[in-house]
């Protein structure tokens, strides 16, 4: 490893080594594929199989960023997204689909919604909207 690299991979880490993204969706296949992606880039990362696990959690007021399916029983991830924004906790949050709707797209994006992607979505779109979070947060010089 040259140093470029070292300094590069050091940027990298001080970028996403406090960095938790809170990863909701019903569908545990898809928490843990999710789950590994945001790991093998360095992110750590909390699962959670509803909106009201996370509300309960210890993790909701240290998370980051919050990816979420829209669809879910009990509680959709818009109207996750809403409760946190009315609890004082507004934490960036990109919501995904299976079954995209544009009005739901639009009223998710007027709440705040960093992004709504329409699954299958590429790594890099995912990743994309997290690298402008973690980002801020490291501009700001502060994580949650």
């Amino acid at each position: 490893m040259v140093c470029g690299e070292m300094i590069q991979a050091s940027e990298r880490d001080a970028l996403t080594v406090k960095f938790l993204i809170s990863i909701v969706d019903d569908d545990a296949s898809v928490r843990e594929a999710m789950g590994r992606l945001m790991k093998a880039h360095g992110y750590l990362v909390q699962t959670f199989e509803s909106g009201a696990s996370l509300l309960n959690s210890e993790h909701r007021a240290r998370t980051d960023c919050l990816i979420a399916d829209v669809q879910m029983p009990g509680m959709t991830g818009l109207e996750l997204h809403g409760r946190l924004v009315a609890d004082g906790v507004p934490i960036p949050t990109i919501l995904i689909t299976a079954h995209p709707d544009e009005n739901t797209r639009v009223r998710a994006l007027n709440a705040g919604v960093l992004g709504y992607l329409t699954k299958p979505f590429s790594e890099d779109e995912l990743l994309g909207f997290i690298r402008v979070v973690a980002g801020q947060n490291n501009a700001n010089g502060s994580t949650r």
